[in-house]
């Protein structure tokens, strides 16, 4: 009998490495990124200073002031640019919970073929991670440091005379969608002291509380997506009060990652899956989105 516990607990552990391998294999390949150049730039550092507000609650309650340090970190990234050297619009794109992958390529190559400068952010490596799904303890980033991130990524494209410092957008899928909506929120760019993002394009991401935003914000999402639910989103749109424009994309039949070609896996208990005809409507409306917008 122990003989055979321990055949079939052998059996299970390699039959969960390989499931594990083959999530990663699909979502999170390495990326050729051939046609980019690897660079490397620091994040934003932050200090959040609670409001009066906030301090007289603190007080009221009898808890601690909560103050949010974030310093700088040293990233690496994937810059793709069209022919020549004149000032473009451009693109900081941010990756799922995966890292980077083909998928994130993809688009990189799309935007680029578009006409727009795009640096793809790799905030894992240099944190010594590589996938983040889970949410393990310690094995974490949040929206709120990538957020910063992605404004270190928009100080350093605006650093090049290829790019133009006025039009640069930020999109992201899924994990890299919930950082979009922290992105764009007005007390990160006013704690920052830095203009906001241009325009901001949000693939399937988990919808938070609304909080005054100062960007123009494209939402994708489908309705089947039972990780990031629609409802979720609906509800963030239908209760937003802003005078920046906000449109929420949902598609009938679509998945989470819809967009990511020829996938079909079921990740964590949820399934992701891709969708043709989602994925080729939501490339068009984010060209238009883009065009209008930068």
């Amino acid at each position: 009998m122990t003989i055979k516990n321990d055949l079939l607990r052998v059996i299970f552990i390699a039959s969960l490495v390989v499931s594990i391998v083959a999530i990663k294999t699909t979502l999170g390949a390495d990326p050729i990124y051939v046609e980019a150049e690897a660079v490397e730039f620091e994040s934003a550092s932050y200090t959040y200073t609670p409001s009066p507000f906030k301090v007289r609650q603190a007080k009221k309650l009898g808890v601690p002031v909560e103050i949010k340090t974030e310093p700088s970190v040293s990233l690496n990234g994937y810059l793709a640019k069209p022919v020549g050297e004149e000032p473009r619009a451009a693109i900081v794109l941010l990756h799922t919970c995966n890292g980077l992958s083909e998928h994130e390529e993809m688009w990189s190559k799309r935007l680029v073929d578009w006409g727009y400068v795009v640096l793809s952010v790799d905030p894992f490596t240099p944190r010594g991670l590589d996938y983040i799904c889970d949410g393990r303890i310690g094995h974490y980033v949040g929206p709120w440091a990538r957020a910063l991130d992605a404004y270190g990524a928009k100080q350093y494209l605006s650093t090049h005379s290829f790019v133009d410092p006025a039009r640069i957008a930020v999109m992201g899928m899924s994990h890299g969608g919930n950082t979009v909506l922290e992105t764009i929120k007005q007390s990160i760019s006013e704690g920052l002291a830095v203009k906001p993002f241009q325009a901001a394009i949000a693939f399937y991401p988990h919808c938070g509380k609304p909080e005054s935003i100062n960007t123009p914000t494209l939402i994708l999402t489908g309705d089947k997506d039972s990780w990031t639910p629609v409802e979720l989103c609906e509800e963030f749109v239908g209760n937003f009060d802003s005078q920046n424009e906000i449109k929420l994309k949902v598609f009938a039949g679509a998945y989470h990652a819809f967009d990511h070609p020829g996938i079909d896996i079921v990740e964590l208990g949820y399934i992701v899956r891709s969708n043709p005809e989602a994925a080729a409507e939501a490339s068009q409306i984010t060209h238009g989105f883009l065009e209008e917008w930068l």
